[in-house]
């Protein structure tokens, strides 16, 4: 099924509301679309925040709010957690969509202008 048609592009209503429920800022963004590329994914803050290529700080709040959102599981000691990717979670099939639609050219610039709307840089 396309995830737009016609010249207008317009995201499917599960993407939306995704936005509107998880992704908060560029750094949601980029964690979301990555924890769907690497469903596997397992590891410390430390190291999610270094294979984007950002400090552990940037990543801590978007990681705990994705932990909220039954996104991800978090395990282990408090000082260091490890952060699962859940597959299974109630924004599963949403998340899954808004990567898609994430990879398309108007998409990226719908989701920007979204984000600059609410006032998101």
């Amino acid at each position: 099924m396309p995830i737009h048609q016609g010249a207008s592009l317009k995201p499917d209503k599960d993407v939306i509301e995704f936005i509107q429920a998880v992704v908060d800022s560029l750094v949601m963004w980029e964690l979301v679309v990555f924890l769907w590329n690497n469903p596997g994914i397992t590891d410390k803050a430390k190291g999610i925040a270094s294979r984007l290529g950002r400090r552990s700080e940037d990543i801590l709040g978007p990681l705990e709010a994705l932990v909220e959102h039954g996104i991800l599981e978090k395990w282990g000691e408090a000082a260091q957690p490890i952060y699962a990717f859940r597959q299974d979670s109630k924004f599963a099939e949403a998340l899954e969509k808004f990567a898609a639609f994430s990879q398309d050219k108007e998409g990226k610039l719908w989701i920007w202008a979204q984000l600059l709307h609410r006032g998101i840089r």
